[in-house]
C-alpha cells in the first residue's frame, strides 16, 4: 500500500514530464509488431493515440493560464493547420487510387488531422517547462530506447531467420525510414550525454552501438544525414581541435571505403551500401526528384493559395517547404512561416546557452532530426514528431536563466 501512495506521488510529482515523454517517445510501443499480427496493433494503437489524446486534453485545462500567455504561438500554428487540412480535404476527391488504397489514406489524412497532431502539439506547448526534471526525463528516454532497440536487435539477429519478420523495420512495422530515426535518438541522446553533460558509463557506448543497428539494417539515408548534421553542430559547440581532426579523418575514411565498395562492387547484395552508393556516386534520390519538380510546378500554376495538397497518386513532394507552398502557396508559407519563427528562435537561443539548458538542450537535436526527415522523406500531415518536437522546443525556450547557478545545480537536477 505504502509502495502504490509512493508510486502515485512521484506520478504526480512529475506529470508533466511523463505526459512529455509518452508524447514524445510513447508512439514507438504502437509500431511493435514482429510477427506481421493483424488483430492486436489497430487495438494498441487507437488505445495509445486515445490515451494521449485524453491526457493532451487535461494538460490544455490544467494549464490554460500558460496557453493564453502563448496563444499568439498557438493561433499562429491553428491557422496554418486548419488551412493546410483543408487543402487536403479538397484534394482527396482528385486522388486516383483504388477503393482500397483511397480509404487508407483518407483514413489516415483524417486520423492525422483531427487526432494524432493538433491537440497533442497545443498540449506540449502548454507544458510548464521551467519545473520539468529534465535529468530523469533523459534518463527515462535514454533507458527506454536501449531497451526497445536492445530487444530489436537481439530479435532481428536471432529470430529473423525462424519468423517473417519485417525485414528493414525489426521488430517495427514502421516505414523503415523511421525505425532508422529510432536508432538515431539512441545514438544522439548517448552522445549528448557523454559529450555534453560528461557521463561516463558503458551503457552510452552501448547506446551507440545499439543506436547504429537500426540505422545500418533499415539502409534509410536520411537518419545519417541527419547524424552528420548534429555532429557538426556538436563538434562546433565543443569547439576542440583534436574532435574535428577524428570526424575528418573518419568521414574521409569512409568516403573511401565506400567509393572502393561502389567501385569493386563488393557490396552489391548489401542494401545499406547500394543505397548510400547510388546517393553518394549516381545522385539517386530513390524518385524524389520528381515529386519534388512536380510540387514546384504545382505552386507555380497557384501561388497564392496553391493548388492540390496531394498528387493523384496520394504522394507528396518529400520536402517541406515544397510541400507547403505546392498545397497553400505565399498565404500558407506565410502562416508557417509566423509559426515557426517561434521555433527557430527558441532552438538558436537553447543552441547559444546548451550549457545551461543541460539535459533538456537534448530536445532541439531531436527536433533537428526529424526536421531534416521532413525535408528528405516525410509528409507535412503525418509528419507528427516534426510538430510535437518543435512544440517542446518552443516551451523549452520560455525557461528564464535568473538565479542560473541555484537553480541549475538544485538537487532534483532540473535545468531552470
Amino acid at each position: 500500500m505504502e509502495q502504490a501512495i509512493r508510486l502515485k506521488y512521484l506520478i504526480t510529482r512529475h506529470q508533466e514530464m511523463y505526459f512529455l515523454a509518452f508524447a514524445l517517445f510513447g508512439y514507438m510501443l504502437i509500431y511493435i509488431d514482429p510477427y506481421d499480427s493483424k488483430i492486436f496493433p489497430p487495438y494498441i494503437n487507437v488505445l495509445v493515440r486515445g490515451i494521449l489524446f485524453i491526457l493532451s486534453l487535461y494538460f490544455i485545462i490544467k494549464n490554460f493560464l500558460i496557453l493564453k500567455n502563448r496563444k499568439n504561438i498557438a493561433l499562429a500554428f491553428i491557422l496554418f493547420f486548419l488551412f493546410h487540412f483543408f487543402k487536403l480535404y479538397i484534394t482527396l476527391p482528385s486522388i486516383a487510387l483504388d477503393s482500397n488504397a483511397f480509404s487508407n489514406l483518407k483514413n489516415s489524412v483524417y486520423y492525422y488531422g483531427l487526432i494524432v497532431i493538433p491537440v497533442p502539439v497545443i498540449a506540449i506547448l502548454t507544458l510548464n517547462y521551467q519545473t520539468i526534471d529534465f535529468n530523469k526525463f533523459s534518463q527515462t528516454i535514454f533507458w527506454f530506447l536501449l531497451i526497445l532497440l536492445g530487444i530489436n536487435f537481439v530479435h532481428t539477429n536471432f529470430i529473423f531467420e525462424d519468423y517473417n519478420s519485417n525485414g528493414r523495420g525489426g521488430i517495427f512495422r514502421s516505414y523503415y525510414i523511421f525505425v532508422g530515426h529510432y536508432g538515431l535518438s539512441l545514438v544522439v541522446l548517448s552522445l549528448y550525454m557523454y559529450l555534453f553533460l560528461r557521463r561516463k558509463g558503458y551503457q552510452y557506448i552501448l547506446g551507440i552501438l545499439i543506436g547504429v543497428f537500426p540505422i545500418y539494417v533499415s539502409a534509410a539515408r536520411s537518419p545519417i544525414l541527419a547524424l552528420l548534421i548534429i555532429l557538426s553542430i556538436f563538434l562546433i559547440l565543443i569547439n576542440k581541435k583534436k574532435y574535428w581532426i577524428c570526424f575528418f579523418c573518419l568521414l574521409l575514411l569512409s568516403l573511401v571505403v565506400l567509393y572502393f565498395i561502389y567501385k569493386s562492387k563488393i557490396g552489391e547484395d548489401l542494401i545499406f551500401f547500394k543505397r548510400l552508393n547510388d546517393a553518394i556516386f549516381e545522385n539517386n534520390a530513390s524518385g524524389r526528384s520528381f515529386y519534388l519538380n512536380q510540387g514546384i510546378e504545382v505552386f507555380i500554376k497557384h501561388p497564392f493559395l496553391g493548388g492540390n495538397a496531394l498528387f493523384k497518386d496520394g504522394m507528396y513532394p518529400h520536402n517541406l517547404f515544397v510541400e507547403i507552398l505546392m498545397s497553400t502557396g505565399l498565404l500558407g508559407m506565410a502562416l508557417f512561416i509566423i509559426y515557426f519563427k517561434f521555433v527557430a528562435e527558441s532552438f538558436f537561443k537553447i543552441l547559444k546557452n546548451i550549457y545551461k539548458y543541460k539535459e533538456s538542450g537534448i530536445l532541439i537535436f531531436f527536433f533537428l532530426q526529424y526536421f531534416i526527415l521532413a525535408q528528405t522523406s516525410g509528409s507535412l500531415y503525418s509528419s507528427f514528431e516534426f510538430w510535437y518536437f518543435g512544440a517542446a522546443v518552443i516551451g523549452l525556450g520560455y525557461i528564464n536563466f535568473t538565479n542560473e547557478e541555484t537553480k541549475s545545480n538544485n538537487r532534483r537536477g532540473n535545468t531552470a
